[in-house]
């Protein structure tokens, strides 16, 4: 689960032409199975309509993403994705290993920091990065894709190719290990220098968003 879990936020790296982070993905999926079969799981049936009534308006609009280039595939592994999503939260709130999951986040969160503040100093100073299969964002509609943007300075995007893909699968991350018990003052500095140095809008509303709940409880 480490392993699978590690290369699912690998989001700009791939093998062979293969993202790292599907394969992540497929390996976190099969995993999920196995434990659902072996603990002799069920999913109600009002989950499963709930599930069906929401791909309802993916399937009218099935028709008209065919004619788009490449629609059908991202189209599937979105569907994909969200029905795993489902599938692993129900086996996890069920499962009496879900211990094993926040073991294995635990193991892996500050590797991915560490490296997450390493990728940013070697793009700044030109030390050896892994080939990353989306160097950046373009800027104004160029195809040349690059780690600077014209309206500011250098942002983390660490092992993802967005900043604020590294905010949205990082952050619950974050809170999930926080919340679960009080980690080291480490910990905490790597958290805020790596999602600091996104410099992102979302990871600002995300981080006032916690300071509140933190206030209240």
């Amino acid at each position: 689960l480490p392993i699978a879990l590690f290369l699912s936020f690998l989001d700009a790296y791939e093998l062979f032409n293969i993202p790292l982070s599907w394969i992540g993905a497929s390996l976190i999926v099969l995993f999920f199975v196995i434990l659902y079969f072996y603990e002799n799981m069920e999913i109600p049936s009002l989950i499963k309509i709930l599930i069906i009534i929401a791909l309802l308006p993916t399937l009218f609009e099935f028709p008209a993403i065919n004619d788009l280039t490449d629609g059908k595939i991202y189209t599937l592994l979105r569907v994909f994705s969200f029905i795993s999503f489902i599938f692993i939260s129900y086996v996890t709130f069920l499962s009496r290993f879900n211990f094993v999951v926040i073991n294995a986040l635990e193991k892996i969160y500050t590797v991915l920091l560490l490296i997450s503040l390493y990728t940013y100093l070697a793009q700044l100073f030109n030390f050896f990065e892994p080939l990353r299969n989306r160097p950046g964002t373009g800027i104004l509609g160029f195809d040349a894709q690059v780690n600077f943007w014209i309206s500011g300075s250098h942002r983390m995007v660490g092992t993802f190719r967005e900043p604020v893909f590294l905010v949205s699968l990082l952050f619950p991350v974050f809170l999930a290990l926080h919340f679960k018990k009080i980690r080291p003052v480490y910990f905490y500095i790597l958290s805020a220098l790596t999602f600091g140095l996104t410099k992102s809008e979302y990871a600002l509303i995300l981080v006032v968003a916690f300071l509140l709940v933190q206030i209240i409880l």
